[in-house]
């Protein structure tokens, strides 16, 4: 029984250390190949300091605050194999199970790593045997493999330390054969400008090629937006440039892009703002429908991973891994260096939220039927033609788009003027209320007597106060000094609730405004017409208790 206990004992700390072990912080990288074969997602490249190839480990699934990394015992630098950056790496066969990966080095690497090398996931390096045209060293390009094991390169620049030089060729390298094919590619209005450091994305049979910089001279370069897209048909060799539609991300640089599970769209993350000064990145996710090259923005819930350019992203079942890059600058002295960061983050690209957590998936390339593709227009017959109808700053050979703005993108645009017209409805009323209430405004009625007949008996035209009748007394005086004779006659009336509801009628129509600290026409004309009443009435009920004792009264 004791030996029992202390079995499950000894197990249970095994157990916990085997646990605490699977926590383990990745690597510090940018400008690398990410690859997923055999439930790992490989990293290439990345730095200048070390070849060591690290591993993040899906088969338990992923939880980004505690990932899995591993990584081979160091790689020895030699003559053949060395650390780089702004390479390209894929594996060496479909299927999702390759043990070995195809690695072509950018900037540093070796001679041999410009021309192609593999690396086997145990661990070790090959330079293996070519055939075909090899093509010229470079950097910054993309190479995207499909579903039969043929990758497919576009664009680049030249390594650092050699000549200004950029590229604007297709070409191809079978894995299943080890050779380079050069494909003759026809263009319908044009071949586009040398590009590099863009993105290059399979969906189908059809590569869309976006973003980076592009060189129309040796003279300089020019950040390419995502107002057009530069799509290839592997299959028919023909290539052309088109505008993009619907909510068009601004321009940015270094951003990961992936194909998402519905067959048809690619999922774009972070990057830098190209018309920013110093490090300006986002966390803002778009998407791009392919059939109709059409931009839209999703509605993304959770917490996003850090803000950062220069990372790596694969497709991993419906979800984007988003890994590694750097998420700012740092300067020391006088130079610049990038603040690296290790961190993870995870996109689920169907209920496009951000979470901490996913199962392991069982198909991780599976993409839905997406129903539609990419259509090619008529090209022109004359093989010469250089030059779109939508021609952009950065290539001159995009074509105008044939579709219209999706019913979602029109529909958000609709909301948001509805919103903005409903807030100034809101506002407009505000105002008038107030300008209404100002010129409704009134002073307390003067000697208001609240005991007088109720409004609720049939006789509503109760009486409210006395005043004085202005225009009788001027009668009267008038008269006086007229025909010297006669005395003043009595000049109070009585203002009931029907003078009053007139009163308030012609206050509707009174072109004078209400003023702070200053006494309205028409009040001073009531207060005037008030004044010296009560003295004026003791006098005359003086005068009237001599003939018949009558009460004085000045309101009724």
């Amino acid at each position: 029984m004791h030996s029992l206990l202390h079995l499950l004992i000894s197990s249970s700390f095994l157990f916990g250390g085997l646990l605490a072990q699977t926590c383990t912080n990745g690597p510090y990288r940018t400008e690398f190949a990410p690859v997923l074969t055999n439930d790992r997602v490989y990293i290439v490249g990345g730095t200048m300091d070390s070849a060591d190839v690290y591993s993040l480990d899906l088969s338990n699934g992923l939880d980004i605050n505690c990932p899995y990394w591993t990584k081979r015992d160091k790689v020895q630098i030699n003559s053949q194999f060395g650390p780089f950056m702004y390479g390209v790496a894929y594996p060496a066969s479909s299927g999702g199970t390759s043990e070995t990966l195809y690695v072509q080095a950018g900037d540093g690497g070796t001679d041999a790593m410009t021309k192609l090398v593999q690396y086997n996931v145990s661990g070790s390096w090959r330079a293996p045997p070519l055939s075909g045209g090899s093509p010229a060293a470079r950097a910054a390009m993309s190479a995207t493999i499909n579903s039969t094991g043929t990758a497919f390169y576009y664009g680049g620049r030249a390594r650092q330390g050699s000549d200004t030089q950029y590229f604007d060729d297709f070409f191809t390298f079978d894995t299943n054969t080890a050779s380079w094919g050069w494909p003759e590619i026809t263009y319908g209005w044009g071949k586009a400008p040398k590009r590099y450091g863009h993105s290059a994305t399979l969906v189908g049979d059809k590569l869309f090629v976006f973003g980076g910089a592009v060189a129309l001279d040796s003279s300089g370069k020019m950040y390419a937006d995502f107002q057009s897209v530069l799509v290839f048909d592997t299959v028919e060799n023909t290539a052309l440039s088109m505008a993009t539609i619907g909510d068009i991300p601004p321009a940015r640089f270094g951003f990961s892009a992936t194909p998402a599970p519905d067959g048809k769209s690619i999922v774009v993350f972070g990057g830098l703002n190209t018309s920013a000064s110093g490090f300006d990145s986002s966390q803002d996710v778009f998407v791009l429908d392919t059939c109709t090259l059409s931009w839209s923005k999703p509605e993304v819930s959770g917490d996003a991973p850090v803000a950062r350019a220069g990372h790596g992203a694969i497709t991993y079942g419906q979800y984007m891994l988003v890994m590694l890059g750097y998420s700012g600058i740092l300067q020391y002295q006088d130079q610049k260096y990038p603040n690296l960061t290790n961190s993870v983050g995870i996109l689920d690209m169907k209920s496009w939220k951000w979470v901490d957590k996913i199962s392991h998936q069982d198909d991780p390339s599976r993409y839905d039927n997406p129903g539609c593709s990419f259509s090619f227009p008529n090209f022109p017959s004359d093989t010469n033609v250089y030059g779109g109808d939508h021609p952009l700053p950065y290539d001159p050979t995009v074509i105008s788009n044939p579709n219209k703005p999706s019913n979602g993108a029109r529909n958000k645009g609709l909301a948001i003027g509805f919103s903005l017209l409903g807030a100034l409805l809101v506002v407009f009323g505000v105002w008038w209320y107030m300008r209404r209430q100002r010129r409704k405004a009134r002073a307390l009625n003067p000697r208001w007597l609240p005991g007088a007949v109720t409004s609720q008996q049939n006789n509503n035209d109760y009486p409210l106060f006395v005043y004085q009748d202005m225009e009788g007394m001027a009668a009267s005086d008038e008269k006086i000094k007229r025909y010297g004779e006669g005395m003043r006659t009595s000049t109070s009336n009585t203002y009931t609730a029907s003078d009053h509801a007139q009163w308030q009628r012609s206050l509707d129509i009174d072109s004078e405004q209400p003023e702070d600290g200053r006494a309205m026409s028409r009040h001073m004309d009531v207060w005037e017409r008030m004044r010296d009443l009560h003295g004026q009435h003791s006098e005359q009920a003086q005068q009237q208790r001599k003939t018949d004792n009558t009460p004085s009264f000045s309101l009724i």
